[in-house]
């Protein structure tokens, strides 16, 4: 009797652990430039981080780590943490670090979706400088997005951000336009290619809006269902030649 009892309970203590297991598959934002839809479930703290080498007008710089912090506040909020350091080439040193402001902010889920519908989520930032070394901005930059994505198959989605970004120096803000094409190659194995633009402040002088089109694509690969690891590239569509880059990274999904 007691055989059978021990076997029963290790059987619901496995059954537990499996349904945990299934239930805590990572979803990353890294590594394109649109965000995704999906919020950290509640009391989940995931970790995304890497390094990217940029490579613009004959100057290069490597931003290490690019890190982010995701808590789920609930089950429709997350808390989000950024911090970015950059080694990069200037006029006065050959090579200087600095620290880009730290990003605080909060992903909200406003609409889960359907078969016609899009799944929204709201996002918001908070860019707070906290040095005056090299690429800090001035004042808080605050940035704000709508994401959207439609699940067509289950292989293939399209996700889309729409948003307006204040860099802390200029009043007058940017606005920001993804779209991302999704794939889902194997269970483990995705990848995507995007799209990402920015029109920023009118030119009374030319009579045009300054716009800079962006492309960059790349994979990730479901090592564990808590690890991610990625590899993208990305370019400038208007002057290939003058800004480009290429990164890699992991995504850990602490339980």
């Amino acid at each position: 009797m007691k055989r059978i009892i021990f076997s029963l309970l290790f059987l619901l203590s496995l059954s537990v652990l499996v349904a945990q297991e299934s239930e805590s598959v990572i979803s990353a934002d890294r590594p394109g430039m649109a965000t995704g839809v999906d919020i950290m479930p509640f009391k989940k703290v995931q970790f995304e981080t890497g390094f990217q080498w940029d490579y613009s007008d004959a100057t290069s710089a490597i931003i290490l780590p690019t890190a982010m912090l995701r808590v789920g506040l609930s089950d429709f909020a997350e808390l989000r943490l950024q911090y970015d350091g950059i080694l990069a080439e200037n006029s006065s040193a050959p090579w200087s670090y600095a620290v880009e402001p730290l990003t605080i902010g909060t992903k909200i889920r406003m609409l889960e979706g359907g078969r016609y519908l899009p799944a929204v989520s709201f996002m918001a930032n908070l860019a707070i400088p906290s040095t005056t070394e090299l690429a800090q901005s001035m004042h808080v930059a605050p940035s704000l997005y709508l994401l959207f994505q439609n699940d067509i198959t289950d292989w293939f989605n399209v996700g889309y951000n729409v948003g307006v970004e204040w860099n802390g120096i200029d009043a007058t803000p940017a606005t920001f336009l993804a779209v991302c094409l999704g794939f889902g190659i194997t269970d483990n194995l995705g990848a995507f290619l995007e799209s990402y633009n920015y029109f920023t402040r009118y030119d009374l002088s030319t009579g045009k809006t300054a716009v800079e089109t962006n492309l960059d694509f790349g994979f990730n690969y479901i090592v564990h269902p808590r690890i991610q690891l990625d590899l993208y590239a990305s370019f400038n569509c208007q002057a290939p030649k003058s800004y480009s880059n290429i990164g890699l990274g992991i995504a850990w999904l602490i339980n």
